[in-house]
């Protein structure tokens, strides 16, 4: 019994330890604070620059700046993915792994480790994105749902984390995942419709489109979980909707997640096993 409390302590340690790396070289990384902090602010500046007017088309005087704010979410906390793949990959460069093989823990620290440092920096992400969209630029929201909007949000990092997880299983180096993970996600952005609205059957197959889409009906439009989710971001009296309900769209993206952190530890395992 001793043993085993003695060894949980030691898998906490490292997985801190980890997490504790991670931070100090993400905040030494300038690039990396820029995509992930700078580079969002600014987004939102050229949104409200060019969708601030009120659309006729839309419901409830929403503007299309309103509408398309979540999708600036999506892809502040998709950017997860690019920099836990660049982190998974620097324990492979930098010996992490080896000396892990080395100690009675399991790998399954890098990932904890990758899931504390990121979920740190998503938190920072969304706060700063909050109080700039909603409290300076004036992003519509609704106040009750708001949290429930900032937990779908840390959800889906979680899953990019796992998609970060895979990408690096499969290359050698940082400056690949960085390469790989990047094109990955804004490609995933443009196909979901998340940067810009879609109406293409493709949009269902991306987890980036059922994160915004139940962000945008909960926290923008006020919808309930039991409303039927549209195919698109473009709210409108006379969209027809689909036959999933919000929850269903909500069970989607933790199905996403789940399926991410799983097949991303199993292949990571393999492919770094010595």
């Amino acid at each position: 019994m001793a043993i085993e409390i003695k060894q949980m302590k030691m898998v906490d340690s490292k997985a801190l330890h980890i997490a504790k790396k991670n931070v100090k070289e993400k905040l030494k990384n300038f690039g990396s604070m820029f995509w992930t902090v700078a580079f969002p602010i600014m987004m939102l500046l050229v949104y409200k620059l060019a969708f601030s007017e009120e659309s006729d088309y839309m419901i409830n005087g929403l503007t299309a700046f309103d509408v398309e704010f979540p999708g600036i979410v999506v892809y502040t906390i998709g950017m997860a993915t690019v920099t836990s793949a660049v982190m998974f990959s620097m324990s492979k460069k930098d010996g992490t792994l080896e000396r892990i093989d080395s100690m009675p823990v399991s790998r399954g620290n890098v990932f904890l480790g990758a899931l504390i440092s990121e979920t740190i920096f998503m938190n920072l992400q969304l706060v700063l994105l909050f109080t700039f969209g909603y409290g300076i630029l004036g992003a519509h929201f609704e106040l009750a749902m708001l949290p429930i909007g900032y937990l779908i949000a840390m959800l889906y990092g979680i899953g990019a984390i796992g998609l970060g997880l895979i990408i690096s299983s499969f290359v050698k180096t940082p400056e690949a995942a960085n390469g790989f993970s990047m094109l990955g996600h804004m490609v995933l952005m443009f196909v979901s419709g998340s940067f810009f609205p879609l109406d293409n059957p493709g949009v269902f197959f991306t987890p980036q489109y059922w994160v915004k889409q139940v962000y945008l009906q909960l926290t923008v439009v006020g919808d309930s979980f039991s409303d039927l989710m549209y195919s698109t971001s473009i709210i409108t009296p006379f969209l027809d909707p689909t036959i999933i309900p919000i929850w269903g769209g909500l069970l989607i993206i933790i199905a996403f997640t789940a399926l991410f952190i799983a097949i991303g530890i199993r292949i990571f395992q393999k492919k770094t096993s010595l």
